[in-house]
């Protein structure tokens, strides 16, 4: 190419017409900002979750080694739960249905073991390690999920039986070298899983039929009721079991004594709020899997805080356990 031809080249691409910029839309540009803030919702209430499920864990427990007293703690933690909702409920800030003296009714059977679930729960957390919590909440899954089939003629797939011999095996490894076994604490663990089970099929009928089916209480107004009946119950349980004096036993407790009593009292009330607000955001299977994260985190806390020690079977048997459980729940949220 000659000199003249070069330059005549050079002169054509400077006329060619530049490129446009193409410009988002203002409709693009809104739904990314919409998803950028979802994004950080999400976060900020996948946080939220794990600092509530981590209070209602490592802090009943911390609570627990320094301020026995349950039905104390048990009706600060419900009385603060039901001002929550009842101002909500004043303000409109939580939906609720006019209440009728058939949901009172129906809701006291749940209440009561509800009452059941948090004392024993609360009763064994100062004499067993947080690890073992987790594992008999993950057995309960088992023996709910064969009550389901052979009472309620629920059928599994294939995976579904694995997860659950998986989670029942993992168990099995846990407890049989469990070196922080505690006769009392599992009693109580025991009493806590029979409590849930019932709860959990009472429920899984009534609120499904007053919730969704017949439409007439929301989940808000459910759990209300279920909150205040459950007052009478433990103040009952407190005075039976000479807890007047726990009010002066929290004087001499230290900041961080105090603190966390506080802490767990918010904790209820924020794990009430989060989970519905995650389920919003992202999928729930996200929430599944953050859920069992949680647990192992407060395992993790537990273990450091309280210096509970684990021998290598338990802690197969506990990662088999943690794993079959979220298989299985993963798993249920495929099925569906």
């Amino acid at each position: 190419m000659t000199k003249e031809e070069a330059t005549d080249v050079e002169k054509a691409d400077e006329q060619k017409v530049p490129l446009m910029e193409v410009k988002p839309t203002d409709k693009e540009v809104s739904d990314a900002k919409a998803k950028e803030a979802d994004m950080k919702d999400a976060a900020f209430w996948l946080f939220m979750l794990f600092l509530a499920s981590v209070t209602m864990t490592v802090g009943n427990k911390y609570v627990m080694r320094q301020w026995n007293y349950a039905n104390t703690l048990t009706l600060m933690q419900n009385g603060t739960a039901v001002l929550y909702l009842g101002v909500g409920r004043y303000i409109n800030m939580l939906e609720m249905k006019p209440f009728a003296y058939q949901q009172w009714k129906v809701f006291a059977v749940s209440s009561f073991f509800l009452a059941m679930q948090i004392l024993t729960s609360l009763k064994a957390l100062p004499f067993v390690a947080i690890a073992t919590v987790v594992a008999f909440r993950n057995t309960c899954t088992v023996v709910i999920a064969i009550v389901d089939y052979f009472v309620f003629g629920n059928k599994f797939n294939t995976y579904q039986v694995a997860s659950l011999a998986a989670t029942t095996a993992g168990m099995i490894l846990y407890a049989i070298q469990d070196i922080n076994y505690n006769a009392v604490g599992y009693m109580w663990l025991v009493g806590n899983s029979v409590a849930t089970i019932i709860n959990t099929f009472w429920n899984k009928f009534y609120i499904t039929h007053y919730t969704k089916e017949l439409k007439i209480q929301t989940s808000y107004g459910v759990s209300f009721i279920q909150q205040v009946e459950t007052i009478p119950i433990v103040l009952f349980l407190a005075i039976a079991n000479n807890e007047g004096s726990a009010i002066s036993e929290m004087a001499p407790l230290d900041f961080w004594g105090k603190f966390m009593i506080f802490c767990t009292c918010l904790g209820g009330i924020l794990i009430g709020i989060a989970y519905p607000k995650c389920f919003s955001l992202v999928s729930g299977t996200s929430v599944v899997v953050a859920s069992t994260a949680n647990k192992a985190i407060s395992i993790l806390i537990g273990m450091y805080l309280f210096g509970t020690r684990l021998s290598s079977l338990q802690v197969v048997g506990l990662l088999i356990c943690i794993a079959g459980s979220l298989w299985y729940a993963l798993e249920g949220k495929r099925k569906k």
